[in-house]
């Protein structure tokens, strides 16, 4: 029979999956799409980059948790029950993580889009780092000169909200949306194989167990 520790590392790594495979398709069929709408570009491209940041940090967490124990549970198994079933899931945990690479040849989506909001994302943090140096020249300034160069900086910011582009922020959020739905594919595949696996060794355990007390 299978130890208890690598029993506890199936457990945990199915629970792992699961919820992996929730949070993903909750992202790609309820939270993200909601974002488009909102009323300005700007407040979606804001609440995209929160909640993608964020979804990110989880679903990487996620995935590292059920990969790892799926392949400490095949390391640490005996030889009668080093089951292939539990290399395979983890590879398809940790292959969720290449999904950036896929979604452009499965939907036909360019990455071009995605490096491009990358440099326009660099360019407003630039630009955000210069007004925070101007505040800080402005602090050693009369406070006449330091309200107007407020009001600069506040003129600026609304230029830089302007600069948002309705269009670039919708193709943003539905290649995520794709992403996530290639990403809750995989992991629905390696959740049922978990499944069926443990399922499997626990019906091994029983007629193995039936066959000793006879």
């Amino acid at each position: 029979m299978t130890s208890k520790k690598v029993s506890a590392l199936k457990f945990v790594g199915t629970i792992s999956l699961g919820l992996l495979t929730g949070t993903s398709y909750t992202l790609s069929t309820l939270t993200i799409p909601s974002l488009l709408e909102l009323p300005s570009a700007s407040t979606a491209a804001k609440a995209f980059r929160s909640l993608s940041s964020t979804a990110a940090t989880h679903l990487t967490a996620l995935t590292s948790i059920s990969g790892t124990a799926f392949a400490l549970a095949f390391a640490l198994s005996p030889r009668g029950y080093r089951h292939p079933f539990l290399l395979y899931t983890s590879l398809f945990c940790f292959g969720t993580r290449l999904t950036d690479y896929v979604t452009p040849f499965i939907f036909g989506t360019s990455t071009s889009g995605s490096s491009a909001a990358a440099q326009r994302r660099a360019a407003v943090q630039a630009r955000k780092e210069k007004q925070a140096a101007r505040h800080m020249e402005a602090s050693y300034e009369v406070l006449g000169d330091s309200h107007s160069e407020e009001g600069t900086a506040s003129t600026s910011g609304e230029e830089l909200e302007e600069d948002v582009n309705g269009e670039e922020v919708r193709s943003d959020v539905e290649f995520f949306v794709r992403n996530q739905l290639v990403q809750t594919a995989m992991a629905s595949i390696g959740f049922m194989m978990a499944v069926t696996g443990i399922w499997g060794d626990g019906a091994a355990d029983v007629a193995e167990t039936l066959i000793v007390a006879l």
